[in-house]
Parts: C-alpha cells; structure tokens; sequence
C-alpha cells in the first residue's frame, strides 16, 4: 500500500495538471505487480528449501505468463472502460507487450526474491536466538540437576550407616544401590570411554541388586576371560544389554539358566560379548535402561562400521553376540592360551522344544 501511495504521489508531482486520480485505475493497474511479487515469494519458499530446480524453473515461467495475461486484459480491455490516467491504448504488438511484461516482471520478481531471502535469514537468525537461549537453559537445568545426584548419594550413605546395625543384607543393598547409582550418574552423554572394569562391576552390581530382590533365586552365569586391564569401551552399552536380559530373560529357571560371556580377545583386539537367556512367559520387568535402539545409534556414532551386532530370537529363547574394537595399550599383557574363551563350548546349550498342550 505505501509503494501504491508513493508511486501515485510520484506521478502527481511530475505532472499535477494531467493527473488524474483513479480507484479503478489504480487497483488494475498494480494487480498483475501485486501477483508477481506474492507469487514470487510462495514459490521461493515451496521450491528453494530443499531445491528443486526445474520445479522452480517451470514456477517462474508460469507466473509470467500469468502476469502477460493479466497485462493484456488490464491494458487492452480494462483500461479503455476506465477513468484511467496517461497516455491511450495503443494497438497491440505481440513482441512489444512480452518485452515491456518481462522487464515488468525481472523487476517485481527480484523483489519478491530479495523479501523472501530476508524473511528468512530473520527466521533463521531468531532460530539461533532460540537455539542459543535453548542451550542456556539445559546448561542452566543441568547444573540445577547435579544437586540431586549429590543429594541422593549422601542420603544413600546415610541409610546405609543407619541400617548396619540391624541388618547387613539390607546395608548391603544400600551400598550396592548407592555404587550403581554413582556409576551411571558420572557418566556423560557424549559417549566418553570408559575402563571395561568399571563397567563390569557395575553389572556385578546390578545382578547383586537383583539377587536381594528376588532371594537370590537368579541364575545368570556371568564369566569374563581374558585380560581386561587398560581396556575402554563406551560406558551403559554391556549393563544394558545385562538389563534387557533381566526384563525380558527368564532367570530362575534351574534347566536354563542364563549365559553371560565377556571375553578380551588381545591378539584381534577384540571385546566379544555373549548372551543366551530363555524368554520369560509371565510379566516383564521395567528396566532403567537405554534401549537396544539407542545402543546400535551409540555405536555406529562411535565405532561406525567397526563392530558387530547379532541378534537371534525365537519363540523360546533369546541369544546376542556383540563385538568391539579396542585399542592395545603398552601396559597390557599378552593373553595366555588358556585365557581365550571358547565360545562353541561354553554355549552348548540344551534344545528348548516347546511342550505339546494337554488332550482333554
């Protein structure tokens, strides 16, 4: 509207004694403008991001021949019924009228292309501003949140002094609690390593916990073999394929009992873990951990294509196998004959045959 008011003002001050204001005019006259540049930009924004060059192409073309179209009814069959200012209708002259619509058009088109890429270099600079006052916050709420693990540990501890005296299973439940806990709390979430030990005591930790709640009725046999010293892998991926076992596995089963094998292979440098659990028939238990899908995300943003995860589920059972790299450091040691874990021989498992229902 302001761009109309000062074209018009324009128009009066070069020639006061011949202008001639016109509503009709002035609304005809600026609509096939007004089209080119709304349109402009909506196809700017419908085919620039992502783009989609012929689609654009094919866009443009289109609006100028709309614009040649609404030049030639405004000029050669609005105008004359008009009160309209200037000079008078010429004849039309096909290549004259495509020349003047097209210079027309460059012009509003521009226009509309330099409306379109501000308004989005605004969004994209007020999108950084939010991103920004995003990170502020989560840094701000994070900070916030190391209280409560502090907090939580010292209240731990506390208990654990209290119920010594009363009982020691209890106490140390507290204390197992307390250390599993701690561990997953310092770990941070940009996949920093980890010492392999840590990460195995913190799963010996979570089957102890375990064991106190269910009477120590668990039946998971969990071996390492091999040299584990100077070792690091990225943390939670191990105890969290121990936790699916616990929600998932059935774990009482005297005839099945769960196979948990972690072996450091030092000449391939390889971690190879291993597990077989029968499923669980009744309710599963809720675990606290990451997920599976978010163990294959971790591990292809840190090992890409580098390791190895095998699933096999049947109706009745469910086995892994996960394989990592690492890197040998001086401090180890070479592995003994007699620490390479056969895996073919710990693993013979018996045949699980589903039992055939009871005739009536």
């Amino acid at each position: 509207m302001l761009y109309i008011f000062l074209g018009n003002l324009s128009e009066f001050i070069n020639s006061p004694d011949t202008y001639e204001f016109g509503l009709a005019d002035v609304i005809f006259s600026n609509l096939p403008n007004i089209c080119t540049f709304y349109l402009s930009i909506w196809i700017l924004g419908k085919y620039t991001n992502p783009l989609k060059t012929y689609r654009l192409l094919l866009a443009i073309l289109f609006i100028y021949i709309f614009a040649f179209i609404q030049w030639y009814v405004t000029g050669y069959h609005i105008r004359p019924l008009i009160k309209a200012s200037g000079d008078s209708t010429p004849i039309f002259n096909f290549s004259q009228h495509a020349i003047s619509v097209l210079w027309v058009f460059i012009k509003y088109f521009f226009w509309g292309f330099g409306y379109h890429y501000a308004s989005e270099s605004i969004k994209h600079e007020r999108k950084l501003r939010l991103i920004e006052k995003e990170k502020h916050e989560a840094e701000y709420a994070f900070l916030r949140a190391q209280i409560n693990p502090h907090f939580l540990n010292n209240t731990l501890n506390f208990f654990f002094a209290k119920s010594l005296p009363l009982s020691q299973e209890l106490a140390d439940g507290i204390m197992t609690l307390s250390q599993i806990m701690r561990y997953s709390l310092e770990m941070d979430k940009d996949d920093r390593m980890t010492v392999i030990d840590e990460e195995i005591e913190h799963i010996n930790n979570v089957i102890k916990i375990n064991q106190l709640r269910f009477n120590n009725k668990l039946l998971i046999d969990f071996k390492v073999k091999g040299n584990t010293n100077n070792i690091r892998l990225i943390p939670l991926i191990l105890i969290t394929i121990v936790e699916n076992i616990l929600k998932h596995g059935s774990c009482t089963d005297q005839a099945h009992p769960v196979k948990i094998a972690l072996s450091i292979d030092e000449i391939n440098h390889k971690i190879q873990l291993s597990t077989w659990n029968k499923k669980k028939n009744g309710p599963k238990e809720l675990s606290s951990g990451i997920g599976m899908e978010n163990i294959k995300k971790r591990l292809r943003n840190h090992y890409n294509n580098d390791f190895a995860l095998n699933i096999t589920e049947t109706e009745l059972d469910y086995s892994l196998e996960l394989i990592l790299p690492f890197k040998a450091t001086d401090s180890q040691e070479k592995p003994s004959s007699s620490d390479k874990l056969d895996f073919l021989t710990y693993f013979k498992l018996p045949q699980i045959n589903p039992q055939p229902a009871p005739h009536d």
